[in-house]
């Protein structure tokens, strides 16, 4: 056997990136979950909408952010939405 170095593995070089890259915090602030769900709020139905596009890309990095799904940030500014300015629709 000859005395060559032993040359690193195919995925040797990533682990020097991974030490590089700072590791992601979470969002400082995420807003808790609606605190009882009501009854008819159990199952999920689907529901459709177009946003301007500016909004929609605010949407996908307020999701990144977070860490949640954009359908629970838009259910939950819904929910908020309509507890506010529709207090009399059960």
């Amino acid at each position: 056997m000859s005395a060559e170095p032993k040359k690193s593995g195919r995925f040797g070089m990533l682990k020097g990136m991974k030490d590089a890259v700072p590791a992601l915090e979470p969002a400082a602030h995420i807003p808790p979950p609606p605190a009882e769900p009501r009854k008819d709020d159990a199952t999920q139905e689907p529901f459709s909408c177009t946003l301007s596009r500016g909004l929609k890309r605010r949407l996908k990095k307020a999701s990144a952010d977070e860490g949640r799904k954009q359908y629970l940030i838009v259910e939950q500014a819904l929910a908020e939405y309509l507890a506010r300015h529709h207090k009399n629709i059960e």
